[in-house]
């Protein structure tokens, strides 16, 4: 009970203090513009053989806008009436509504391509979120999640104050251990976020470090297809650390669990 009222504690003051501000997603837009990225590749690709297409966390609605195409419904969901404003004003041609992803105001089976990008990491609770998410998707449809890998052992989020030395030790023997383990929860990291109305740059509202090696888990024991899954080491920055660029050779040869341990990760499962 303590935890649930902290979690809304913590959404109501991170949607009054940032995600109603327009500043916000005027930055959230320069990223929706990034369509190299190989997640939006994905998307874009799957969105060619699918009629109906939901966005989770679809923001001001540029990424929702570049993957429908004519004859095609779109429909996008955020908690922000900001946002919603703001993608109603931009593209008439969508459907976009006001809820909580936790709570999704839509039938079941109702899409073939449902999709989350750089969302999941601000949902204090996304096992709810992605219930929600697979209820909604049609048989045989798609579930493309994407985010920052910020759970990975060798990673972490900006607001992260713990030890970089004892996650990656952890994770690395979680990791071991999990070859042989299923899970329905996700026991992802939580963090702090460092976001006021004052100040906010890119990923200070993280609340949660999602990590694609539970997130498969997951997924599958929800009875989900795993069609693709990727840790985007592509999308690595350089002049990383040593160690980093051994977990890169590693992780680009496939060997477990280093394959898990990219920046960002992309997941196509199929329902």
């Amino acid at each position: 009970m303590i935890e649930k009222k902290i979690k809304r504690v913590l959404k109501r003051g991170l949607r009054e203090k940032v995600w109603e501000k327009e500043s916000y997603y005027r930055l959230a837009q320069e990223g929706s513009f990034n369509i190299s990225h190989p997640g939006m590749r994905i998307l874009k690709n799957l969105s060619k053989k699918t009629e109906k297409i939901l966005d989770l966390g679809c923001g001001e609605g540029t990424r929702l806008n570049y993957l429908v195409g004519k004859n095609k419904k779109g429909v996008g969901i955020d908690i922000s009436r900001t946002a919603i404003n703001l993608a109603k004003k931009k593209y008439s041609n969508l459907k976009f509504v006001q809820a909580d992803l936790e709570k999704i105001p839509l039938k079941n089976n109702s899409f073939d391509l449902v999709y989350s990008a750089f969302v999941l990491e601000h949902i204090p609770d996304p096992d709810k979120a992605l219930n929600e998410g697979i209820r909604v998707i049609q048989k045989r449809g798609y579930f493309v999640l994407i985010a920052p890998n910020y759970g990975s052992p060798n990673r972490s989020s900006p607001p992260f104050r713990e030890s970089r030395l004892e996650k990656l030790i952890r994770g690395f023997s979680d990791d071991l251990l999990r070859l042989s383990r299923k899970t329905d929860h996700l026991v992802w990291n939580k963090v702090t976020p460092m976001a006021d109305a004052e100040k906010y740059e890119m990923d200070w509202d993280t609340t949660i470090e999602p990590y694609m090696g539970t997130l498969i888990e997951f997924l599958k024991n929800k009875n989900m297809k795993i069609i693709k899954a990727t840790s985007c080491w592509s999308e690595e920055l350089s002049g990383t650390k040593p160690h980093q660029v051994l977990f890169r050779i590693l992780g680009k040869l496939r060997i477990y669990p280093f394959w898990m341990w990219g920046p960002h990760f992309v997941v196509v499962a199929q329902k």
